[in-house]
């Protein structure tokens, strides 16, 4: 499953390019007054930060100092908690106008309770926000709720319980701007948690830092625009979501009923969604068992773009193998376009390029050959006669003409005498790579 957006007590400076490689577009991290002996680096610091930014991600921050007792808002702890805010945000360099978050971490229900806490944001809120900064509220659907009734808040992260008072109503709602959908999860080692944001608005007040004009930052993709359509399972019993859109692709997983997921683009019956909230396509359903929950199904683009758009949509992920005997998720997402229900292996395990190319034509609602083997692609399509055009496919031979090995791409262009080709598995990555045309076996055309 890919995660884009984490949240974790522990310092990221030290894999912070581990993080966005492996397709984390976030990281949200904590301010406090004094961190303690079980997790020593809780606080975000301005070098972690710039560390952050430099690999390509964003920041999202949130102030806790234990905020799980109702002492906790009360007395003076309002304006200490403000001014040790104030000073992580000044420390780190937030910019104005970004969002810091305040830990309401407990299922408080009391109606006595909820005026406290009302009387804490009024005046740890209105610190922040004289300042310039907007103020977001981590907690359960009631104390958010209640918060927003009053105007205290701008924006709403909902707390992972949805045993939580009033939290499962509100995260069906649509005043909420982030949601913990996973809890102790871990990603290259590091614990975190996961989190979405609703459909059609991804900024939940994540902001970025200048970094000096000798730093060169990873590029992310973009975010999403507001025009997509929200979806829920709503079979009886669990949904397929599959490599294509027919029965002939084989099952990625199955999804529960009641799952969320958004709408991409139409296939005939069969439409293709993202089920992890990150804008990608994760694989295709059934349109006969998806209600509409949000937006317009019939606004929906029909696939109809080519292979290679999907290609070079992976190339500006960046996607590249992990080392130590790990998957990258989106690796791992072309491996179950054929390996449905197989386990799946390291990512130097097996040669991956037929797997990219039959995924980059699953998407678009095609065939590709079928197989792992680079020269099945030999029969595939019809052969093109003369000089190969973009987006032709190309098979190569490696190890030896007479042997079984191979390499398969999309041609793209030449460089000087040799061809350019876009796939998968090339120097461990999806990549751009120049080969020697005297090992082209053939060039096959959709």
């Amino acid at each position: 499953m890919t995660r884009t957006i984490i949240d974790t007590p522990y310092s990221v400076r030290a894999r912070a390019h581990q993080l966005a490689a492996l397709g984390i577009r976030c990281i949200i991290r904590y301010y406090n007054r004094q961190n303690s002996q079980t997790f020593p680096d809780k606080r975000l610091t301005r070098p972690e930060a710039e560390a952050i930014v430099e690999a390509g991600m964003s920041i999202a921050v949130v102030f806790q100092q234990n905020h799980r007792l109702i002492t906790d808002f009360t007395g003076d702890w309002a304006e200490k908690d403000a001014e040790a805010a104030l000073k992580c945000a000044g420390d780190v360099g937030q910019p104005l106008d970004s969002t810091i978050y305040v830990a309401v971490d407990h299922d408080f229900v009391a109606a006595a309770d909820l005026a406290v806490i009302s009387h804490y944001f009024e005046q740890m809120g209105g610190s922040l926000q004289s300042r310039g900064y907007k103020v977001g509220v981590y907690g359960s659907g009631r104390v958010a709720g209640h918060l927003r009734s009053k105007g205290l808040v701008d924006q709403v992260w909902l707390a992972r319980p949805l045993g939580w008072s009033g939290s499962r109503d509100y995260l069906k709602g649509a005043e909420w701007n982030l949601y913990q959908d996973a809890i102790g999860v871990k990603i290259d080692g590091l614990d975190c948690d996961s989190n979405i944001t609703p459909p059609g608005r991804p900024n939940f007040g994540q902001f970025t830092l200048p970094l000096p004009s000798t730093v060169v930052t990873r590029r992310q993709p973009e975010d999403t625009d507001g025009s997509r359509t929200l979806f829920q399972v709503s079979s009886h019993g669990s949904l397929n979501l599959r490599g294509g859109p027919s029965l002939d692709f084989p099952i990625i997983r199955p999804l529960a009923p009641e799952t969320r997921l958004y709408g991409l683009r139409r296939s005939g019956d069969w439409i293709q969604v993202d089920v992890e909230g990150d804008g990608r396509p994760d694989g295709y359903v059934r349109a006969d068992y998806l209600a509409l929950v949000a937006g317009d199904r019939d606004l929906l683009p029909v696939a109809g773009q080519q292979a290679i758009e999907v290609a070079y949509r992976e190339l500006a992920l960046q996607v590249r193998e992990v080392p130590g005997g790990s998957t990258n998720p989106r690796i791992a997402l072309y491996y179950q376009t054929l390996a449905s229900g197989q386990p799946t292996p390291d990512d130097g395990e097996v040669p991956w390029c037929s797997y990219f190319m039959n995924f980059c034509f699953a998407d678009i609602g095609q065939k590709g050959s079928g197989r792992a083997n680079a020269r099945s692609w030999l029969t595939w399509g019809r052969p093109v006669q003369g000089a190969p055009e973009r987006g032709d496919v190309v098979i190569l031979w490696r190890g030896s003409v007479d042997g079984t090995e191979g390499h398969v791409g999309f041609f793209v262009g030449y460089d000087g005498d040799r061809w350019l080709l876009l796939g998968g598995n090339q120097d461990d990555a999806v990549s751009i790579k120049a080969y020697d045309p005297a090992r082209v076996l053939g060039v096959r055309r959709l």
